[in-house]
């Protein structure tokens, strides 16, 4: 049984024996002690079919609840695939959306199989060999060619250690966080998953529901989701742009062919990319039109960007690209989120997102969406072929029937997965309520107080429909239309 009150950390390290120095695990030890955070490693099954394939170890990290409190645990499950968790949380914790939420609850984080301070490596010298041959190549081909090489290899010593790189995949991570409750000797807990994260949490309520008392799905990625690309979404997203932008007369009059300044500036920068400049944090590159159309979907997934995007497809659609520098540093790391690892995201993509149907393949989606080529990631190609050639099974798609009360959270904006994935996420889920958060994008439950205060209110009475008024009264983003470069250092600087 899960202890409650103010001993909820001493109560974990005494029902288990998997506690560990949050040092082992690649924490601070100091910030660890001084919150009062508990770190442990916990094996979960390399493979939940075949037992006696081994273990991993995955690391763990609770927060406890600021107050005493009798109300069930918090899983965090963070999106991506690839993307690190544990060395978010100091910033996490300091966060209003996580301050309010750790009042009355403690919090649960993992760092998935294969990502942050989990086991296994994965070839972690990959990344390095990548960037030494760049230097000496720069043939966009012989890279490619090189990388597959590389991740071939990788997948032929990976099987040499027992490791199959298939078991990356979203129902066997969903099985690691339910051996994580067990080892944690926890009754039942409440979920919040993020993108990705969602379709693992979707996962645990098709199979563990009975340990689940309720769950936040924000920015939902639903396993039944028709739409296994970054094209489509963004497209949508797009379309939401294009429509605020026309009921703003103001921002019409300065933006009036946003898409056709987008399309100029990708296919302008393809041609003939443009130098940044690092100010010697590393070394200068080469910016062309795909890192271009990527930066504008890394600044459409924070709403406070959102305001400058016209503006800047506008100019430099038009050939001024003197503020590339500073927005490239912005919007253009890959690592903005936490650590990546892109070995583990292509274990999951290739496997979970291959074409189901002719619609979904490349060739279709560049005939149908020309204007955002750039976001065609190749699943059904060389790589994946190389690295998971293995494809999931069909009933892993299907949509999660459950009646567990679930919140689930849709930003207007969101390039990644629009409010259609929510909408029809709640449509098997008999006890939800769905909102689409007016100005807001991805990870929606960060919007306001008033979304906070709605997520806050459900996980403490989630039987109870939550009063959602508030949402609708939600401020209109609006445009900037001058002093680009001033805007964006001061948003830098937040």
């Amino acid at each position: 049984m899960f202890c409650i009150l103010v001993t909820t950390a001493n109560c974990f390290s005494q029902q288990n024996n998997f506690k560990c120095p949050c040092s082992k695990i690649g924490l601070d030890s100091k910030w660890a002690d001084s919150n009062k955070i508990s770190c442990y490693l916990i094996p979960v099954l390399r493979d939940i079919s075949n037992k006696v394939k081994g273990k991993f170890y995955l690391s763990v990290l609770v927060a406890p609840s600021l107050n005493k409190t009798n109300e069930k645990p918090l899983l965090y499950l963070h999106g991506g695939p690839g993307i690190a968790t544990l060395e978010n949380v100091p910033r996490y914790l300091k966060s209003k959306t996580w301050t309010q939420i750790r009042e009355k609850r403690p919090l649960i984080f993992f760092d998935y199989r294969g990502t942050g301070f989990s086991e296994p490596a994965l070839c972690t010298d990959i990344k390095d060999s990548l960037a030494e041959f760049a230097k000496t190549n720069i043939s966009p081909k012989a890279k490619q060619s090189y990388k597959i090489a590389l991740y071939k290899k990788c997948r032929l010593q990976l099987l040499s250690k027992g490791i199959d790189v298939s078991t990356f995949n979203s129902f066997q991570l969903s099985e690691d966080a339910e051996a994580l409750r067990l080892s944690l000797q926890i009754e039942k807990w409440n979920v919040y998953g993020v993108s990705y994260g969602t379709t693992v949490a979707l996962n645990m309520l098709r199979n563990h529901g009975k340990h689940i008392s309720s769950m936040i799905l924000d920015s939902p990625f639903p396993p039944n989701a028709p739409w296994l690309d970054f094209v489509r979404p963004f497209d949508t997203c797009f379309k939401v742009l294009e429509t605020k932008i026309s009921a703003d007369p103001i921002a019409f009059s300065h933006f009036p062919s946003i898409r056709t300044d987008f399309v100029q500036a990708v296919k302008r920068l393809n041609k003939n990319p443009v130098k940044i400049k690092n100010n010697g944090i590393a070394s200068n590159y080469d910016f062309n039109g795909d890192d271009f159309a990527w930066s504008i979907w890394t600044a459409m997934l924070k709403p406070g960007a959102i305001p400058l995007v016209p503006l800047l497809i506008h100019e430099v659609g038009n050939g001024n690209d003197s503020i590339l520098s500073k927005w490239a540093i912005a919007f253009n790391d890959p690592n903005s989120h936490g650590m990546f690892s892109d070995l583990q995201s292509k274990a999951i993509l290739c496997y979970e997102g291959k074409p189901k149907t002719q619609a979904d393949t490349k060739a279709a989606l560049l005939a149908k969406y020309p204007d955002f080529s750039s976001f065609n990631i190749d699943f059904e190609g060389d790589l994946c072929d190389a690295w998971q050639p293995k494809s999931a099974g069909a009933q892993i798609f299907d949509p999660v029937v459950s009646n567990v009360p679930v919140l689930i959270l849709s930003g207007d904006y969101d390039p990644v997965c629009p409010p259609f994935f929510g909408e029809l996420t709640a449509k098997t889920l008999s006890k939800s309520t769905f909102i689409i958060v007016p100005s807001a994008s991805h990870a929606a439950i960060h919007a306001d107080d008033c979304i906070r205060n709605i997520a806050t209110t459900f996980l403490s009475d989630p039987e109870k429909k939550p009063a959602v008024n508030c949402a609708n009264n939600r401020p209109q983003i609006n445009f900037v239309t001058d002093s680009l470069i001033k805007r964006l250092s001061d948003l830098n600087k937040k």
